[in-house]
């Protein structure tokens, strides 16, 4: 069944998005009483509860007996989202939190991932993942070269990503400071900026002398050394909203918890998933394939510049989170890190 296009006239829909949204704010079944004292649909309580058994047999809602409240189903959920997720949009004392928690000046991907983890998590009340950004292309900002002996000098490679590599050099012949100096000077004119790729490109069309042969070689072998090393790192916080959500109130469906956010293994499959920098992706419940994943529903984006540097965000919480702000935090937060990543590289958004 489509859920974005339901088989229900827009009395039902009316209904329907009513109970959503006020059991997404109270965690209570909501009675027919309820909803007609809500809506303006100019029905009785009775007629509602007919709509609701109709909702009920057609999978949107289930109720424990025929008097009782109604809870959305997964169905219902999604109805929610693709009726209104995509139109909702961050408040302004959000997007003001995130400017002053995110240090853009910084320029370190760690220290981003980590404050919009801490600030999606604060905003939305559920738990919140963001990747730090792995880089699929480094490029060199500077190398600097450190005399450590007549024969020896430390390679200083600084990446446009804010990482350091370094290596002992071990030169056929007797080199001095100012040498070194010279040729790092010439050596950063010509290459920075450049992949490692284009460093070689560039390099094997042009004839050098064995040291500054030695020095590329080297700085090459550092940089794509760091491309294939860079891991996927995680930052996660927010478990403490999760736990104090009702439908984590017992002892086992804690520890359930703590292990799908902290275990990154579970969520890993979810989070590589490729998607374009700008969409954001729900999934909600029984639409996961890993079943440990089922009482969870999903709201996430990738940030950052394709092909260069991407990372994920990713707000958890239980299918009855707050889908609007929830969708709505998630895209400005991607968005704002994706200008971030694109400054960085000196790139604009593909």
């Amino acid at each position: 069944m489509d859920a974005a296009k339901p088989p229900l006239n827009s009395r039902r829909q009316a209904i329907l998005e009513i109970l959503v949204t006020d059991y997404i704010r109270t965690a209570m079944p909501v009675a027919s009483q309820q909803i007609a004292a809500r809506g303006d649909l100019s029905v009785s309580p009775a007629t509602i509860r007919n709509d609701m058994a109709e909702l009920e047999e057609l999978g949107f809602i289930s109720r424990p007996h025929t008097s009782a409240g109604g809870v959305p189903a997964d169905l219902a959920y999604r109805f929610h989202v693709e009726r209104s997720g995509g139109t909702a949009r961050a408040p302004r004392e959000f997007e003001l939190l995130v400017r002053r928690s995110i240090n853009v000046e910084d320029a370190d991907f760690d220290s981003w991932a980590r404050a919009a983890a801490n600030v999606l998590a604060r905003t939305i009340q559920n738990g919140a993942i963001a990747t730090a950004p792995r880089v699929f292309q480094t490029r060199l900002k500077q190398l600097q070269l450190v005399s450590l002996g007549e024969f020896h000098a430390l390679l200083v490679l600084v990446m446009q990503e804010a990482r350091v590599r370094q290596h002992l050099i071990q030169f056929p012949t007797h080199v001095i400071q100012d040498q070194l100096t010279a040729l790092a000077l010439k050596l950063n004119t010509t290459m920075s900026g450049k992949t490692p790729q284009e460093i070689r490109a560039t390099w094997d069309s042009q004839e050098h002398d064995a040291l500054s042969d030695l020095v590329i070689a080297e700085a090459v072998q550092l940089m794509v050394q760091e491309e294939q090393d860079e891991p996927q790192r995680s930052y996660v916080d927010g478990l403490r909203h999760i736990l104090g959500q009702p439908e984590f109130a017992s002892g086992l469906r804690a520890r359930e918890a703590a292990e799908v956010l902290e275990d990154t293994r579970v969520l890993r499959p979810v989070l590589n998933e490729g998607q374009e920098p700008g969409q954001v992706r729900v999934i909600i419940g029984e639409e996961h394939a890993d079943q440990q994943l089922r009482p969870y529903s999903i709201v996430l984006a990738q940030y950052g510049v394709p092909g260069e540097a991407t990372g994920v965000l990713c707000a958890i919480g239980p299918t009855r989170m707050d889908y609007s702000r929830s969708i709505a935090t998630v895209r400005y937060l991607a968005d704002f890190l994706t200008r971030l990543t694109a400054a960085l590289e000196q790139k604009e958004p593909k």
